[in-house]
């Protein structure tokens, strides 16, 4: 990474700093980008060049994770279902060592906007693992179980950090994972079973 990308990221980590720091102090709704750009000593123009909108800045957490990517840098002889363990073990690890976790994802809750860009997010980010789960499988994008393994991925991500986050925060959330992980390749997880003749019918008048 040169200088001028060196002092780029740099720039970008302090404006998040402080647009976190003014977002908890007084609010999402009443801190404006003006505040943020005048409180973080940059000018409104590159505010707005790094962040176009208010929310990316309290989501950029969030934005980062590009599981897709992840799994692209593993190595290819490496079990897959280790490689997505590693993935996991990776973003809880970064999530819950951040002090300010709990706080902006308290935020996030109370923010519909931040809420339904998340999950536009989270669709993109899912499908760059889709498309990754399927060159390492040699299977198609939209087959059954490279889409259900990607979307699994994300709730046993969301189930481990929220059953870490519903503690006292003391226990690791890796070894919560680890117990999750455990338990669904034991089996322990029910799912539906298929239906005998199942029909379509419309109820009769």
């Amino acid at each position: 990474m040169g200088l001028r990308e060196r002092n780029a990221e740099r720039t970008r980590d302090h404006v998040i700093d402080v647009a976190l720091e003014l977002f908890f102090s007084q609010g999402y709704e009443q801190t404006t980008m003006e505040q943020i750009a005048e409180r973080a000593d940059v000018g409104s123009t590159t505010l707005y060049r790094y962040f176009p909108t208010k929310d990316l800045l309290l989501l950029t957490q969030f934005a980062a994770f590009d599981w897709g990517q992840a799994l692209r840098e593993r190595p290819a002889d490496e079990p897959l279902g280790r490689s997505l363990a590693l993935i996991l073990q990776s973003t809880l690890e970064s999530t819950s060592s951040r002090p300010e976790t709990g706080r902006l994802r308290a935020l996030i809750d109370q923010v519909p906007v931040a809420r339904a860009r998340l999950w536009d997010i989270a669709t993109q980010s899912r499908g760059g693992l889709e498309s990754a789960l399927a060159d390492r499988t040699g299977r198609p994008a939209d087959d059954v179980a490279v889409t259900m393994t990607a979307r699994m991925m994300y709730q046993i991500y969301e189930v481990a950090f929220d059953q870490w986050w519903a503690g006292d925060h003391s226990a690791s959330a890796v070894d919560g994972l680890n117990r999750l992980l455990g338990s669904l390749n034991q089996g322990e997880l029910i799912l539906p079973s298929p239906l005998e003749n199942a029909t379509t019918s419309r109820r009769q008048e």
